[in-house]
């Protein structure tokens, strides 16, 4: 025995299901149009360092200075924060078609917030919004950037 039953879908449902991807299509087009936001003033940042984070092989994390300058090396228990915040930035600068190598940002601003910004996409992340435990992972890698700069931390 085989129940008949249809499968067309109701007319409603297809109308609004156009509708809703019409929207999506809309909103697509007048997002790319809209201005984008405006870098940071230069005033209100304390200080900035360029880096490249490299992941290893035990998931430990390899932080470099633009320059070379090799930092320490944030083991596998202490990366779990700075790999989920890469893994994001990675994703988007696969979308983009953005460089994998380019560096990342890390600033101070004057406010004490800290900010990551990829260089590549130009995704910023104010990382205190994730809870000081988890920014001071970063901060003390803007620090470690200060102290090879030559630089007090402020």
């Amino acid at each position: 025995m085989t129940a008949e039953h249809s499968h067309d879908l109701p007319k409603p449902l297809l109308v609004s299901a156009g509708l809703l991807i019409l929207l999506a299509v809309s909103l697509v087009i007048v997002g790319d149009e809209l201005p984008q936001a405006a870098p940071l003033s230069a005033d209100i940042v304390v200080s900035s360092h360029d880096i490249r984070l490299r992941t290893l092989e035990d998931g430990a994390i390899q932080p470099v200075l633009v320059d070379g300058t090799r930092l320490p090396t944030l083991k596998a228990e202490q990366a779990g924060f700075v790999s989920g915040v890469m893994r994001g930035l990675s994703r988007g600068r696969k979308l983009t078609g953005s460089d994998p190598d380019a560096p990342y940002r890390l600033s101070r601003l004057r406010d004490g917030r800290l900010l990551l910004t990829d260089t590549a996409t130009g995704t910023t992340i104010n990382l205190d919004v994730f809870g000081t435990d988890n920014a001071k992972t970063f901060a003390a890698l803007w620090e470690q950037g200060e102290a090879r700069s030559g630089r007090a931390p402020r």
